[in-house]
């Protein structure tokens, strides 16, 4: 496939789903995301294929929760594979996402919290010093 007809396929995609398994169907293989870590060989990839089979378990553990299209989810997690997969598999559901600020605390996430009655809120646990599960 051309990169012009390749571009026009993924055009087509209405939402961040559809676009992920679009590009997943026509480039598996390619890497997608990359963590680097201080040493290269411990560099964390994903490509286009694993993405869409990761998110879609993560997706279906969030069903079974009870997430559903249009729940409101909050998350407050640093930028990592992790986060961006609880962002796909939301996207994949059709949650309604409330990112916030990794280094807010206490009152500002509570606002945050509050204004977008979030049903469900995801934390990294204990990140750079905080404890967020304790703050949540």
């Amino acid at each position: 496939m051309t990169d012009t007809a390749t571009a026009t396929e993924l055009s087509r995609s209405r939402t961040l789903w559809e676009l992920i398994t679009h590009r997943a169907a026509l480039t598996p293989g390619t890497p997608v995301l990359i963590e680097a870590a201080e040493d290269p060989s411990d560099d964390r990839r994903l490509t286009f294929g694993e993405l869409r089979d990761r998110s879609e378990r993560v997706a279906a553990g969030l069903h079974h929760m009870g997430v559903r299209p249009g729940t409101v989810v909050a998350w407050q997690l640093p930028t990592r594979i992790e986060t961006v997969l609880l962002s796909v598999a939301l996207a994949r559901i059709g949650a309604v996402q409330t990112p916030v600020i990794p280094f807010y605390r206490d009152r500002e996430v509570g606002f945050a919290l509050r204004e977008s009655k979030a049903e469900y809120f995801a934390v990294p646990g204990h990140w750079r010093g905080h404890d967020h599960t304790a703050m949540a």
